[in-house]
């Protein structure tokens, strides 16, 4: 059974919170990383070494940056395979997220109408960081995450390590809101939701 808490950047709050609030999960919404890894066996349509891509809202503001050593892109299927993809998300309300890792996915816009979204799959050594002023740094590290651009939204069925402030969480998985701030985190029979308080980052913090 899967079980999860909330937590918000810096302070940690342990709640009981239901499914059915959060919606479907990322393999409702999103394709299986093994069907992706089938798909571009045949002979990319583009293929670009050094590829930088920025991406803008309706408002004309920059939504993200996107950075890659290589890609291969497979116009039939909507598919970009990256290597060593490097995101900086911008949001006006708080300082940019930095999303890195060894290798990831960009699953061009399905669905229909207000709900067509592109979907960015991360895996091996994936890196979520930002540094806020106020709230202090966090960091989330998996071997695999799902992010969507357009909602700022993050979410892994992997195992995640999070720092912050406050000291270290582990947990079985992770819903994150990057826009507003709020983790879900999931526990399940062999990884609950553990959080270790560290007295040296409060020292660090201090000085």
């Amino acid at each position: 059974m899967w079980r999860w808490a909330g937590i918000t950047f810096g302070v940690v709050l342990v709640a009981g919170l239901l499914w059915q609030l959060f919606g479907q999960s990322s393999t409702d919404r999103a394709e299986d990383p093994s069907q992706m890894d089938t798909l571009i066996e045949s002979e990319p349509d583009i293929y670009g070494h050094g590829v930088t891509f920025t991406q803008l809202r309706n408002d004309g503001s920059l939504q993200y940056e996107l950075n890659a050593s290589a890609i291969r892109q497979f116009q039939d299927n909507g598919l970009t395979s990256m290597v060593s993809p490097s995101l900086k998300v911008h949001n006006s309300e708080q300082p940019p997220w930095d999303i890195r890792s060894n290798h990831g996915y960009i699953r061009g816009a399905q669905g229909e109408g207000e709900n067509r979204e592109e979907v960015v799959y991360l895996r091996e050594d994936v890196l979520l960081e930002q540094n806020n002023p106020e709230r202090g740094f966090i960091t989330m590290r998996s071997e695999a995450m799902y992010f969507y651009p357009d909602r700022q939204y993050a979410e892994t069925d992997q195992g995640v390590m999070i720092d912050t402030q406050v000291g270290r969480t582990r947990a079985a998985g992770m819903q994150a809101y990057l826009d507003t701030g709020l983790l879900n985190l999931m526990s399940n029979k062999t990884q609950r939701v553990h959080t270790i308080v560290l007295p040296e980052q409060f020292k660090k913090s201090a000085g």
